[in-house]
């Protein structure tokens, strides 16, 4: 195995690893920990199917494109405007999710020397993350293997830590009324469809490994996320934060916190940069706009919301990972299923999916598309 190998495990892991990791543990503690469970490893199993569907899009079709263009190399313009509507309403909740959180964990590492400023904080983290990509910087590519590492590190820490205030009755063993709570966030958090044309890029087209390396990519984060939630509840109980590190601050020691935070933000920013990336290209390769339109397109609305006001954290989070999420599922689906039974040379990474499947999966995602939607509104 190569260093590209394992960068591009790193890159999915990277990508992944963000704001749905801290969004998870607040809904599990009013869901009951029996919500996650069930819904992780269910949400992990099907997140890793939608990874290897893309990949595979991307290996079948040859060319540069995202998730619109392909659609419409194989399905036409009226379909690809649809999924250029949904897949727009879900980056731009994601980057908005990414501003949420990266400008509180900013402001939390910067009040103690010049007082309380979040939207100080958060513009001007907006801003540096604008001008990465912008101007396309590769150092962040290049040190994604070791911010991963770092903040996995840095969970590790936290879990064992956490052993010392660890108390079972800070548990809700389930509350059935709040049961699917979690599911948005879980999705969003095991979801990581941006770094896929990466980790294709990285391997160069090789199946075996991108095959490996999705599956590592995939499964790293989906530990992770149950440790550390159920570490963090297990701590906190009823007291969990939306954001998570901080609620964690009135039981560890400031230096355990201010060094999570720290991490925890690197991780956002390379989330951030990848998806905002991944946004721009849409623009830029699936709709012909020129690279400094498809930026400010790319970037823009994301920051307007966020000035308009939407800033609950766990709603952008459910929303984008229940409903967009969701109708993303659906697409991806149909459209590896048309590519799967339109390439002469037959699918390179072996996933199974008959008609069968592919509806039945349909169904489930279009219930659960329904259902979130009644609960977040």
């Amino acid at each position: 195995m190569n260093k590209n190998y394992f960068q591009a495990i790193a890159t999915l892991v990277g990508t992944i690893i963000g704001v749905g990791l801290f969004s998870v543990p607040f809904v599990v503690a009013k869901a009951g920990i029996l919500s996650l469970l069930l819904l992780l490893p269910a949400l992990a199993f099907v997140q890793h199917l939608f990874h290897r569907f893309y990949a595979e899009i991307i290996m079948a079709s040859g060319e540069k494109h995202r998730l619109p263009g392909y659609v419409e190399k194989y399905f036409g313009e009226n379909a690809r405007n649809l999924v250029l509507a949904v897949t727009l309403v879900a980056s731009y909740g994601s980057l908005l999710a990414y501003t949420i959180v990266g400008g509180i964990f900013l402001n939390q590492l910067a009040e103690p020397y010049f007082g309380d400023n979040l939207f100080i904080c958060t513009t001007i983290l907006f801003a540096a993350q604008a001008l990465i990509v912008l101007f396309g910087l590769k150092l962040i590519a290049k040190v994604e293997t070791l911010l991963t590492v770092l903040l996995l590190l840095t969970l590790v820490v936290i879990f064992g830590k956490s052993m010392d205030y660890f108390d079972l009755g800070n548990f809700t063993p389930v509350n059935w009324a709040l049961f699917l709570l979690p599911y948005g966030p879980i999705f969003f958090s095991v979801g990581g469809d941006a770094a896929i044309p990466e980790v294709c890029r990285l391997l160069a087209g090789d199946a075996k490994k991108i095959k490996s390396a999705i599956k590592w990519g995939t499964v790293i984060p989906a530990i992770f996320t149950f440790l550390f939630v159920a570490a963090v509840v297990g701590v906190t109980g009823a007291r969990t934060t939306p954001d998570t590190l901080l609620g964690l601050a009135a039981v560890f020691p400031q230096k355990i916190i201010d060094i999570a935070v720290a991490l925890g933000l690197l991780a956002i920013i390379t989330s951030f940069i990848t998806v905002a990336q991944a946004t721009k290209e849409i623009f830029y390769w699936d709709l012909k706009v020129n690279k400094k339109t498809s930026w400010l397109l790319a970037l823009l609305p994301a920051y307007l919301f966020y000035l308009f006001g939407i800033q609950n954290l766990t709603k952008v989070v459910s929303f984008t990972g229940s409903v967009t999420g969701g109708l993303i599922g659906i697409i991806l689906i149909w459209l590896f299923f048309k590519v799967k039974n339109g390439t002469k040379d037959g699918i390179q990474i072996e996933t199974r999916l008959t008609k069968n499947m592919a509806v039945f999966l349909s169904f489930v995602f279009a219930l659960a598309f329904i259902f979130s939607l009644i609960e977040i509104l």
